[in-house]
């Protein structure tokens, strides 16, 4: 059986089965091959161009807004990062100036206790009127 023999068959089933919808679906092909070039086709698709164009500037200006309102909140966490930086700095600085004076303090008292150790105590355990005197100025 060759290819013309086929369709030939193929078509003669389709006619006898389905003639009605085979049928429709031809006039609705020649119907849209013949209303392209109609004014109201051409007005509908400019419309429709119309449409479409504004939904996609919409879509572009809603991104455009969420990317602004992004970037702001990225300027505020990055002035809260630099606000605790700055802090912790000034709290390191204020901790080292009190080591500092912490340790100033430690050498002076060392250096009392120093001056304490090398004097010899009385034998009668008395207190020395020197170091009687300094107790009494603190």
């Amino acid at each position: 059986m060759t290819g013309a023999a086929i369709l030939k068959v193929v078509w003669r089933i389709l006619g006898l089965t389905i003639p009605l919808p085979v049928g429709v679906i031809l006039a609705a092909l020649a119907w849209l091959h013949f209303d392209k070039e109609s004014s109201i086709r051409q007005a509908v698709n400019e419309r429709v161009t119309e449409m479409v164009a504004g939904g996609k500037i919409a879509a572009l200006e809603a991104k455009l807004e969420a990317e602004e309102k992004i970037a702001a909140a990225r300027g505020r966490a990055a002035t809260e990062a630099n606000r605790r930086l700055m802090a912790e700095i000034d709290a390191r600085v204020n901790l080292s100036r009190r080591l500092a004076a912490i340790q100033t303090e430690n050498e002076i008292l060392n250096d009392d206790l120093a001056d304490l150790l090398s004097r010899p105590v009385a034998g009668d355990c008395a207190v020395d009127p020197d170091l009687l005197g300094r107790l009494r100025g603190r």
